[in-house]
């Protein structure tokens, strides 16, 4: 089985799902990195469209973490809005260090053009793996790499018209999120036609009429339970646990059994073994 696919997964909540559908547009947003050594890794928020390249079997085995509600659009469909995989690398990575160099000479020598470029090549780059504080779920150490991230990036043409900055640190990103009501979402973003959407997944059954009303009846529309214990199956090893009593009678019986093998070891030892065995 492909490790990849040709769906694009965009995964969301269930207030934005409803925008997206009923817009037809992907809103840019801007989103927190700690990618730039030069910056000391400090966080720079960049503004982009984020989706997955993974097949509908790994869906089931994702955290989850953005979001109940998926779309998954058709693949040639990104491939034309100008969306390209992100540059996973580690800490150590040549290409990260390379980057940094360019940025460096950049800012050293007040060369705009190439600081705005090599920026926009940072704005393409993700760990492998790090910390990741959502809305609803914290992890500790998560792998980023396995999202197998598709990702756009507004031009900075884009963003000068629009009135916007190509970027923020994380101060600039706090004040511009409550200059606009808590939300990082911006006005321009990327078109789609339902014809570019191939998969639906829903939280409720409730969702997939409300759907329907929405995108019409050709394209395939799922609930999050359908994918997770039909399609994939990765919820139908139930592990059987024994009751409290079984454990207890379970550890009972275990501890006679050392009790009579210690005292039939001291009988033996005592008046031995041809002994024990009358």
């Amino acid at each position: 089985m492909g490790l990849s696919s040709n769906i694009l997964w965009h995964q969301t909540n269930e207030q934005g799902f409803y925008e997206i559908l009923k817009s037809k547009k992907l809103r840019y947003s801007y989103c927190l990195e700690r990618i730039v050594p030069e910056f000391k890794f400090k966080p720079i928020a960049f503004p982009m469209i984020s989706v997955s390249d993974y097949p509908l079997s790994e869906i089931g085995n994702n955290q989850w973490a953005y979001g109940n509600y998926c779309i998954g659009f058709k693949q040639n469909w990104g491939v034309k809005a100008g969306f390209s995989p992100v540059t996973y690398c580690s800490l150590g990575s040549r290409s990260l260090q390379v980057l940094n160099i360019l940025l460096d000479d950049s800012l050293k020598n007040d060369i705009q053009s190439r600081f705005g470029a090599v920026m926009y090549l940072f704005a393409h780059m993700k760990f492998v793996q790090a910390p990741l504080v959502t809305k609803h779920k914290k992890f500790k150490n998560y792998r980023f790499y396995d999202e197998r991230e598709w990702r756009v990036v507004p031009y900075i043409t884009e963003t000068d018209n629009a009135e916007l900055w190509p970027f923020y640190d994380e101060e600039g990103y706090k004040v511009f999120k409550k200059e606009n009501n808590g939300t990082s979402l911006l006005d321009i973003g990327v078109n789609f036609q339902y014809d570019d959407i191939h998969y639906i997944i829903v939280e409720k059954e409730t969702d997939i009429e409300k759907t329907r009303d929405i995108v019409g009846d050709r394209i395939h529309i799922f609930t999050k339970g359908e994918i997770v214990e039909d399609v994939v199956g990765v919820d139908h090893h139930e592990e059987i646990l024994p009751s409290q009593f079984e454990m207890d009678q379970e550890a009972s019986m275990r501890h006679l059994a050392r009790i009579s093998k210690m005292m039939h070891d001291k009988m033996e030892e005592k008046f031995g073994k041809n002994n024990t065995e009358k």
